[in-house]
């Protein structure tokens, strides 16, 4: 328990502290404390109707004298009870607030009346806030779902916290609806006992908690079936491997076929699992060698990167030599234009030789 929970809760001599968003728990609480006390129903009568009425001295008969207002020491009887009521009703109310609340209703210490109608109408709000609180304990109650994993307990308890709710905004649902409502929002594993709920029982008729401790003597079967659906989680009902395979612009998806057994060992379920997670290596590591995305992947150390390697620098040398082929091919047919120029010119220098040496003999003789 929390120094929180213990203030609110209190002790026999020290009554309930109250927080936000408790108010409806400290009332009770507080007036539960306020009736154990000695004096609990002079208490009470002063947080109702206020402070007690002024008692006065009456003066002696034949004489002038003005009535005097009694002091608490000159009480009496049952008027100093009352008025000692009075006092311990604003004591017990200061010590039962936190100083965040104390400062808002300063202004009503006059008497615990007063105090005590200040905090219900702070605490509870207005007819439009009660309204509106209304409406969302009904929602609440419609959408109100059981929760995955949850256990009967759970949820049962979930539901009455929800159904104390409801009556303390005065919202009544009949008996049926509640049993009704209750045996729809249990877990899979609860449906077919709450089907037989249904059939055997008179639901208009039956409580809330008899239902929910008739349940709970089908406990036992129940786990037996949350154990069975343990198991076969365990085995994966479908265990895709999927593995993308570049080469030649295609992918090649290889998945598992649906597994069959129903239950299987821990020692099969290590060893698939083993095989899985060496399958996933081998892939990866196929993917990485062959299709290298970085020089950082293809200069890695192993023998297969390196010879890898070899291949990717032949390649480059053997581009190179065809690239140097090409282009000495085109410087060729560069030049052949101006060979066949200066073959022309040497044909014709040829033909013109004979008759030079014809011109040439002639001019001798």
């Amino acid at each position: 328990m929390t120094s929180k929970e213990a203030l609110a809760i209190g002790t026999d001599t020290k009554p309930p502290v109250l927080f936000r968003g408790e108010y409806e728990q400290w009332k009770d609480r507080f007036l539960n404390f306020i009736e154990r006390q000695d004096l609990g129903n002079f208490i009470i009568q002063s947080l109702e109707e206020g402070l007690m009425e002024t008692k006065y001295r009456e003066p002696a008969a034949g004489t002038q004298e003005e009535r005097v207002a009694l002091s608490y020491t000159d009480l009496t009887g049952d008027a100093k009870l009352r008025a000692k009521g009075d006092r311990l009703a604003k004591s017990y109310i200061l010590q039962g607030i936190t100083n965040e609340i104390y400062v808002k209703i300063d202004n009503y210490k006059a008497s615990a009346k007063q105090m005590w109608d200040q905090l219900e109408k702070m605490m509870l709000g207005s007819k439009i806030g009660n309204q509106l609180k209304i409406s969302i304990c009904l929602h609440s109650f419609e959408e109100f779902k059981g929760r995955t994993g949850e256990t009967l307990e759970g949820t049962y308890d979930r539901f009455v916290t929800l159904l104390n709710e409801l009556s303390k905004n005065k919202v009544n649902k009949s008996q049926i609806e509640l049993n009704i409502k209750f045996l729809s929002i249990l877990q899979p594993e609860w449906k077919s006992f709450a089907r037989q709920m249904r059939q055997i029982k008179d639901l208009n008729e039956i409580p809330l908690h008899e239902v929910y401790e008739t349940l709970r003597q089908n406990e036992d079967e129940v786990d037996e079936i949350l154990a069975e659906k343990r198991k076969g989680k365990t085995v994966e009902d479908t265990v895709a491997l999927v593995v993308k395979k570049k080469k030649k612009n295609k992918t090649i998806v290889y998945e598992s076929e649906e597994a069959e057994a129903d239950v299987v060992s821990d020692s099969d379920e290590n060893e698939q699992m083993q095989q899985a997670m060496q399958f996933l290596t081998n892939a990866f590591q196929k993917k990485l060698y062959r299709n290298p995305t970085s020089n950082s992947q293809r200069y890695s150390s192993g023998p297969n990167n390196y010879a890898h390697k070899e291949r990717i620098e032949g390649s480059r040398y053997e581009g190179k030599r065809s690239e140097g082929k090409r282009f000495e091919g085109r410087r060729s047919e560069e030049r052949k234009p101006e060979e066949r120029r200066f073959q022309s010119e040497g044909k014709r220098i040829e033909e013109r030789r004979p008759e030079e040496r014809k011109f040439k003999a002639e001019g001798s003789s």
